[in-house]
């Protein structure tokens, strides 16, 4: 069954929110110029919100609810999303089709996720700042994708791989591209010209993940590059769980993990061969206090 999830911004607050265009058929847009009127569902609660086509190249479909009408809903909006104010907190709603032009809205604000769970702790920009995060969708769908992950004490860095990629897949990523056509190389995740690498492995495997974006974007594949990493602390507890296991099977050495400390020791120096936008994600454990 086929959901609308779109990440909280200011605009998501205070007007509306643009319909991916892999969903236009399922909201049944109206035509370039055209509008008509839906019911939002939400709390016990219903307001009136305006489907509409804008009548531009890209014929951009939205769901607007900036007027009078839309008061309620903006209210509740502003209740329950206080955690985020710019727009890199994660939290999201789902919207459901009830009937043509009903749509129950779901929110998934970062308070109503008590259990302890991985977070983005940090992000550094390189050729790029926080407007990534504003003009970009896709973006802005990373902190959502992480905080769905529960953090589990005992497992390793396969464990947080298998579920990264269970929940960038849910959220509609395509896994497993080649970066270019020419070669064997594939990216983790790319969606809408955004390319992103999960790199849990040995602190030398992330050079590769750089040539994996700068051919991409070479090619024009993509227009920015993602990096997710753990932050020092979270690797440091991986590498003591990767330890443990290498000795249970018969290892006598483990060969360490990269970690946001080292990509920002050495991001200067190959500052002159990245010559593309990049974003570095690093995760960390977040604890609940309940």
């Amino acid at each position: 069954m086929a959901l609308l999830r779109h990440t909280i911004s200011k605009s998501t607050l205070f007007e509306g929110f643009a319909v991916p265009k892999s969903l236009e058929s399922w909201v049944d847009a109206p035509g370039r110029g055209q509008k008509r009127e839906l019911t939002l569902l939400f709390d016990e609660q219903r307001a009136k919100a305006t489907l509409r086509r804008i009548a531009n190249a890209r014929g951009h479909v939205q769901i607007k609810y900036e007027n009078k009408r839309g008061l309620p809903f903006r209210q509740w909006l502003a209740s329950l999303f206080t955690h985020t104010e710019d727009g890199m907190g994660g939290e999201y709603i789902e919207l459901d089709k009830i009937d043509d032009d009903t749509y129950r809205v779901s929110p998934f604000p970062f308070s109503e996720k008590p259990e302890d769970r991985l977070t983005v702790l940090e992000w550094i920009f390189h050729r790029t700042n926080k407007h990534a995060f504003h003009s970009r969708d896709a973006v802005r769908e990373i902190p959502a994708i992480v905080q769905s992950v529960q953090y589990c004490p005992s497992e390793g860095q396969a464990f947080y791989n298998r579920q990264l990629s269970r929940y960038f897949v849910s959220w509609e990523w395509q896994r497993e591209q080649r970066a270019i056509p020419e070669l064997p190389l594939k990216c983790d995740f790319i969606k809408n010209n955004v390319q992103v690498e999960v790199e849990f492995g040995n602190a030398r495997t992330y050079y590769q993940d750089y040539i994996k974006f700068l051919l991409a974007f070479q090619q024009k594949t993509i227009k920015l590059g993602v990096l997710i990493v753990p932050t020092e602390n979270f690797s440091h507890s991986l590498c003591l769980i990767g330890q443990e296991k290498a000795k249970e099977k018969g290892r006598k050495s483990y060969s360490g993990m990269i970690h946001m400390e080292k990509v920002r020791r050495e991001l200067p120096f190959l500052a002159f061969m990245l010559k593309m936008p990049l974003v570095i994600a690093g995760i960390d454990i977040y604890r609940s206090s309940t």
